[in-house]
């Protein structure tokens, strides 16, 4: 294949801040009676797997994290991978969402440094993982354990992701590199929507009123797809690290990095499938392709000022700006559109569908750490994120061809067929965290603290209908060259089409047709906690601990649901109390136990009235649905081998006061929205991790890295709850109970690495990692309408990293080795029906990085 494009790095740094949360830690027998904690100084490596190992078996919390060298060793680019690699987490398939002992974006939190960082897709809660590059991270914190100092919206588990400070020699690096999606690379034609360019900085904005209102047909770019030619994955990126002495004691340290890279994928196979309770189709294309391209330029400042021993303020910027584009072509059954030929004898629904979602994340935090007097240290930590996403110009066009006849009409029975959808969430979001530790004693502890979060989303959007006005028959459709018949000419004669919003036609009335549809939310979230760490003796360590959480939420809205509008006020106060307990049994082994109380609250896109949809559905928000409140305990046994070794078994169980689900509603469309489910939700489940050497001579080591995860989760069923507690939503369940929503039955990843060097600092390490998710409900049936279903899948990803004295360093991966094929199915009583089918493709790469 010829290559006709490189990749050119788009290379910035903007301003914002870090935190990195210290505790103490005592070295000297003198003073093991101290509680313990952990302070890392000088040169250490953070992110190296012999100090992660070392700080989680010193705390008196559980702490499990993935360091960077060890995401290095494996090639993991990116932190929702990295996030997989810890014990009970899962990412779902088609996002960078991750599901944590069987909950999911709702019931986990993201923080960066200890401070919350918003979503950058309003359809989630978290902030997609895969656009946080692991080159700009220290390790990946996983607190599946709670105390009070953390946010209490959380049941699943706090992901903390601790953005690099740098330590050691100055050092500037520059890495290169490619690969190949064999799917995209076999695809002969490559197509992607008119608009977006290479880099993905062209934003396609939303026509101006005046030019709807003066010219009516006012958009700027092509219905038509345009070709790429060679897609090939790129990336480029620097990072660099210095230190400048300030006075006697003052050190400044400053680490920057800034990259591009970009993502082509192909996949074909079954796409929209939807079927009734006696296993009739609804909707099934079952001849789907999706074109897909990505883009991701992020740059990232940290300047670390150590004032002296006792005062240390850190400033971290980071800027994140990605592009997703996907154009899919559908071909099969929609009733919608064609209900009297469901065996496509004659006719055939044909759908194409472009995507474009741009989104840009600025997080800033400041933060200081000052001690006062011996017993007294204070720590701040201030932040404002900002966030704009859009999906501009969401283009869609649905036909029906005639096979006997050979031709294709227009499906006019619905307006929104044929569309163009622009909307934009803008969010400024203000966190801040302070709190003191004061050692009472060598063996008492006490912190107390407060945490602010004031958040304001602003979402609006306006899709433009093109309603078919010619009779079928009177024109001739392509459906290659839609702009043959959507273009200004054809408009204008008023015999074609007419451009209509949910609030009426743009040309004669374009004072309402024109006013978006719009949500807005302001969130006020106040919080109050204590904690207090006592060591009764050598080997018994407790923490206690409260939280006071008050939330403010108000949405004001006007959809198409409501055209009316309306408000919603949501006002919560939550009392968390948190215990945890850690026994030493010897210098290698730890007993833990750990009891909390958190909460759940739904998503905003959960709560406001809103249809987003997509190919596979359509979802709304529910004004009705309310928090679940968690209650969770946790028992484990951690022994430590060696050095950089561990070996650990957990016990876990929660028990959740109406549990909040994704439901099929029950309607004739394939939608969903978001209830209460029922009173009691339950979750029982054990985890076992092994890092281990498995054998070292001289230069060489073989070493696994293995954990798994089951879990055994319920929830009630409750049809009369939710008719009695919800205006908007029906539900008619078959089952009285089911799993909780996207809870695997089990978990397992297993890697094993190769780690060799010689000579003067060469080494090469070679990893294999190998991952297993059973089958996990996606969205709960009603009647016989089955569970949607997303079945098990392996992977398998090979990685080989060499690095040379001489500053030099290159890698091959094959990831996605396995190629399995993701299946969604609808778990009829009948059996199992088909709804989503295809392939990722192995992705085959190789780089090349110099140091100097």
């Amino acid at each position: 294949m010829k290559i006709t494009k490189l990749s050119i790095a788009v290379l910035f740094l903007t301003s914002s801040a870090t935190v990195f949360y210290g505790q103490e830690v005592n070295d000297t027998i003198k003073k093991e009676s101290k509680i313990e904690g952990v302070v890392i100084q000088g040169s250490t490596k953070k992110g190296a797997e012999s100090n992660i190992i070392s700080i989680q078996k010193k705390s008196v919390e559980v702490i499990e994290r993935v360091g960077a060298v060890q995401l290095e060793k494996q090639g993991v680019g990116d932190v929702s991978v990295a996030v997989t690699k810890a014990t009970g987490a899962q990412k779902q398939e088609g996002s960078g969402q991750i599901f944590i002992r069987g909950l999911g974006d709702r019931n986990n939190s993201t923080t960066m440094n200890g401070l919350p960082i918003p979503s950058n897709d309003p359809a989630f809660k978290n902030i997609d993982l895969s656009i946080i590059k692991t080159d700009m991270i220290d390790f990946v914190g996983l607190e599946k354990v709670y105390n009070p100092k953390l946010w209490g919206d959380v049941s699943g588990a706090n992901v903390d992701i601790v953005s690099k400070v740098y330590t050691g020699k100055p050092y500037f690096k520059v890495n290169l590199g490619s690969s190949l999606n064999l799917n995209a690379a076999n695809k002969n034609n490559y197509f992607l929507q008119d608009g977006p360019n290479y880099f993905g900085f062209k934003q396609i904005n939303k026509p101006k009123n005046a030019a709807i209102v003066n010219q009516g047909y006012a958009f700027t770019t092509s219905w038509n797809n345009k070709e790429v030619l060679n897609p090939i994955n790129s990336s480029l990126g620097i990072d660099f690290g210095t230190n400048i002495k300030i006075g006697d004691s003052g050190k400044l340290n400053i680490f920057g990095y800034a990259a591009f890279d970009n993502d082509y994928n192909y996949t074909e196979g079954i796409a929209g499938g939807s079927y009734d309770a006696q296993s009739q189709a609804l909707r099934i294309y079952d001849n789907a392709e999706e074109f897909e391209y990505s883009t991701n330029s992020t740059g990232l400042l940290n300047l670390n000022y150590r004032i002296n021993s006792k005062n240390t303020v850190n400033f971290n910027t980071n800027y994140i700006h990605t592009t997703e584009q996907k154009l899919g072509n559908y071909a099969g059954y929609d009733r919608n559109f064609n209900d009297s030929d469901p065996q496509q004898n004659q006719y055939v629904t044909q759908m194409r569908r472009a995507t474009y979602k741009t989104n840009d994340l600025i997080i800033n935090q400041l933060r200081g750490e000052h001690q006062l007097t011996e017993p007294l240290k204070i720590f701040w930590n201030v932040g404002y994120n900002r966030l704009d996403s859009r999906r501009p110009d969401r283009q869609q066009n649905v036909s029906v061809y005639d096979k006997l006849n050979n031709l294709s009409t227009f499906a006019s029975s619905n307006p929104g067929a044929n569309h163009r959808y622009f909307d934009q969430l803008v969010e400024d979001d203000y966190v801040g965290d302070v709190h003191a530790d004061y050692q009472l004693s060598e063996k008492a502890k006490f912190t107390v603290g407060y945490n602010g979060r004031f958040k304001n989303s602003d979402f609006r959007a306006t899709q433009y209908n093109f309603r078919i006005l010619a009779p079928q028959g009177s024109y001739f459709l392509d459906s290659n060259n839609y702009d043959g018949f959507f273009n200004p000419g054809n408009y204008q004669t008023g015999a074609y089409f007419s451009i209509v919003t949910f609030r009426g036609d743009v040309k004669y009335n374009p004072e309402n047709s024109l006013i978006p549809q719009f949500y807005q939310s302001k969130l006020v979230n106040n919080a109050g906690y204590l904690n207090f760490d006592y060591k009764f003796s050598e080997k018994f360590t407790a923490q206690l601990g409260v939280r006071y959480d008050q939330l403010d939420q108000k949405i004001d809205y006007n959809t198409a649901i409501f055209s009316n509008g309306g408000s919603i006020n949501k006002n919560y106060s939550k009392i968390l109390p948190a215990l945890n307990l850690k026994y030493s049994i010897n210098d290698t082994h730890n007993l833990r136990f750990s009891a909390s109380k958190t909460y759940t609250t739904p998503l905003l896109l959960e709560t406001a009235p809103y249809e987003y949809e997509d190919i596979d559905e359509l979802s709304y928000g529910n004004i009705d649905i309310y928090p679940s409140d968690n209650y969770n305990a946790d028992l484990k046994w951690e022994w430590f081998p060696k050095r950089g070794e561990v070996i650990s078994v957990t016990a876990f169980g929660k028990y959740i006061q109406n549990p909040i689900s994704r439901v099929v509603v029950a309607s004739s469309a394939n939608s969903s929205s978001f209830v209460n489910v029922g009173d009691t939700g339950k979750i029982f489940g054990a985890e076992m991790e092994i890092r281990k050497d498995l054998y070292t001579s001289g230069n060489s080591k073989f070493y696994a890295f293995v954990n798994a995860t089951y879990l055994n989760t319920k929830q009630d069923l409750d049809t009369q709850k939710v008719q009695d507690e919800n205006t908007t939503v029906s539900v008619n369940f078959l089952k009285n109970s089911d799993k909780m929503q996207g809870a695997s039955d089990f978990l397992g990843n297993a890697n094993l690495g190769w780690e060799q060097k010689w000579g003067n600092n060469n080494s090469m390490d070679f990893v294999v990692s190998y991952s297993h998710i059973a089958d996990n409900i996606y969205a709960l049936g009603f009647e016989n309408r089955g569970n949607l279903v997303d079945k098990a899948i392996n992977t398998l990803d090979a990685v080989a990293r060499f690095k040379l004295a001489n500053g030099i360093g290159f890698s091959l991966s094959g990831k996605n080795l396995l190629d399995p094929e993701f299946k969604r199915v609808q778990d009829n009583t009948n059996g199992e029906l088909t709804i989503r089918e295809y392939k990722k493709g192995i992705n085959l790469g190789a780089g090349v990085s110099y140091e100097f």
